[in-house]
């Protein structure tokens, strides 16, 4: 695996905390049903912070994307039902936490994104005239 940039993998770790705080506070709002995904992601957010600044792995930044897409959905999914026809609206489809934590969750999953090609790219090449495991003449 690719070493991951220092600087990058921090940047992630503290848009990923904060994706966290977002769906702690909401969830610490909501019903006990709707609250159990945001203690999730809250948890799972805190976590993979604090062990991708520990450590930087690139596995770690695959979860952060995939929390964060996790992240996104569960914002937009309850909005975009009601509009099919399954389930009663949103109370407040404007609430400005929702909002945030959507963006949030997306930076997060963008950040994650780019610090994985970044890491990626700064793999060193073979050397130039031959494969790796062709012999030499």
């Amino acid at each position: 695996m690719p070493p991951v940039p220092r600087g990058g993998a921090t940047v992630v770790a503290a848009t990923w905390a904060v994706a966290g705080a977002v769906h702690l506070w909401i969830a610490l709002g909501a019903a006990a049903a709707a609250a159990a995904p945001g203690f999730a992601l809250a948890a799972v957010a805190f976590v993979g912070a604090a062990a991708l600044i520990v450590e930087p792995r690139p596995e770690l930044l695959v979860a952060a994307a995939v929390t964060g897409v996790i992240g996104v959905g569960a914002f937009a999914i309850p909005l975009i039902l009601p509009l099919l026809g399954i389930g009663d609206p949103v109370a407040d489809p404007v609430s400005p936490w929702g909002i945030g934590g959507f963006l949030v969750d997306g930076l997060t999953v963008r950040l994650a994104a780019f610090t994985l090609r970044r890491a990626r790219a700064s793999r060193p090449s073979p050397p130039a005239g031959r494969n790796p495991g062709t012999p030499q003449r």
